[in-house]
């Protein structure tokens, strides 16, 4: 077998392990970029900080704040990938028991982001003063980011990953096998 395929196979088999490397790295990377700007490496605190730039506003206000600096990413950002990590090694454990929830139970625990992004997004647009109450850590506004961000996070969970866990590992013999044509075709 090509060491394509064994390294495709190889990944189909252990793509939890994977995913949820991935996620460490990216929800854990925001708060190493103030903890090497207060501990003398400002430069490569500033360079994760700008990586993240296109990837989330950063906006001060709705953003935690760690040694004095700014996490590198916003309340919502962190509570998303952050539970998509934390729920990811939970689901190591507990992934022979979990079904996959449906598309319809996976939308609506999506519906409080859209509903909350959404009217952030009018509302910072249009400068309507909807959300009063300020930003601070502990507001309103601050727990219905946390509260809509692992909600979406545990959308994921539920209805992607025991998805990936049932396909992934059973088409990971298969890789480098020529299909089996069925009979009457």
């Amino acid at each position: 077998m090509p060491w394509i395929d064994r390294a495709v196979a190889w990944t189909f088999r252990r793509w939890l392990l994977i995913v949820n490397g991935f996620f460490g790295v990216y929800a854990g990377l925001p708060w190493l970029s103030p903890w090497l700007k207060a501990n003398g490496h400002p430069l490569a605190g500033e360079i994760i900080f700008r990586i993240y730039t296109p990837l989330c506003h950063q906006r001060p206000e709705r953003s935690f704040c760690f040694c004095g600096y700014q996490v590198a990413f916003c309340h919502r950002c962190t509570s998303f990938y952050g539970g998509l990590f934390i729920a990811g090694v939970l689901f190591s454990f507990v992934r022979r028991w979990i079904r996959p929830a449906s598309l319809r139970f996976g939308a609506f625990l999506l519906l409080p982001l859209a509903l909350d992004a959404g009217s952030h997004m009018i509302n910072d647009v249009l400068n309507l003063g909807w959300r009063g109450g300020g930003d601070d850590v502990g507001s309103l506004n601050f727990w219905l980011r946390m509260i809509t961000g692992a909600l979406a996070a545990l959308a994921v969970l539920l209805v992607v990953y025991p998805r990936l866990d049932r396909e992934l590992p059973a088409q990971a013999p298969l890789i480098g096998h020529p299909p089996v044509n069925s009979p009457g075709s």
